[in-house]
């Protein structure tokens, strides 16, 4: 079983959530009898998900709106995202009280089977001046709301789904 984990990332640390998952889950997913593999890569690299059993794409959040990279991934592969089990998060922004107000379209992804959504980092100094603006109009404050054991909890939610319903309605993709 191939497991593609594929992030969008700004500033770098929706990758480092997208490592954290991979590694998470690669080492849970050994503790099962499924012989996985998991790949961790960016959303503008990956051409193609028709080789992967699995797919979670996660992408950072900025004004509400998930990246480029990660909505364009969506809109070429919508037609394969449909037909494997896919998990969706978004990174950011920081504090809770920040989560955007309005649902996205991502969040209603009926063909995900679950949208999580992790705390983010913030770094002014990898800010552009744009978004310095929008941080102190928003009154937000550095900091690192991502969690590890968060990461890892929610990689053991997906190795259980996984192992109990491996990719065998349809067996061509058993290698």
């Amino acid at each position: 079983m191939r497991v593609l984990i594929a992030t969008a990332s700004r500033h770098g640390s929706t990758r480092e959530l997208g490592q954290w998952l991979g590694s998470s889950l690669t080492a849970k997913l050994a503790d099962t009898d499924l012989s996985a593999t998991v790949d961790v890569r960016d959303a503008a690299d990956v051409d193609s998900i028709a080789e992967y059993d699995a797919v979670v794409l996660g992408s950072g959040v900025y004004m509400g709106r998930w990246l480029g990279d990660a909505r364009s991934l969506v809109a070429r592969e919508q037609a394969e995202l449909e037909t494997r089990p896919v998990w969706l998060f978004s990174s950011g922004p920081i504090g809770a009280g920040l989560q955007p107000k309005t649902r996205s379209k991502w969040s209603e992804a009926s063909w995900a089977i679950e949208h999580k959504i992790f705390g983010g980092k913030l770094d002014r100094s990898t800010l552009s001046r744009f978004e310095r603006v929008v941080v102190r109009m928003i009154e937000a404050g550095d900091g690192d709301d991502r969690s590890r054991a968060e990461v890892d909890e929610w990689a053991g939610t997906i190795c259980a789904a996984l192992a109990v319903s491996p990719s065998g309605a349809d067996s061509k993709h058993h290698h």
